[in-house]
């Protein structure tokens, strides 16, 4: 796998409102564990570390498989 040394930016398929508009989110990975979020033509970036992005990555995998569970449990 290929080490991060530059910043990489991506358009995502997803959309969010902002600024009144509907628009595209813009994924910036930047070195050495930063990811970054931003809407398409705004200046606004939101940043996460990579660990902090797996966490709650396991966390909601976590409560869906919890939810799944209570929902048969129920039937």
């Amino acid at each position: 796998m290929t080490n991060l040394k530059r910043p990489v930016k991506r358009t995502s398929n997803g959309l969010i409102r902002e600024a009144g508009k509907v628009r595209e989110v813009v994924i910036i990975l930047r070195p050495p564990n930063i990811i970054g979020f931003r809407a398409k033509g705004c200046r606004k970036e939101y940043q996460l570390t990579a660990e902090v992005c797996y966490t709650m990555a396991v966390k909601a995998d976590h409560a869906a498989k919890q939810r799944e569970k209570r929902k048969l449990k129920r039937k």
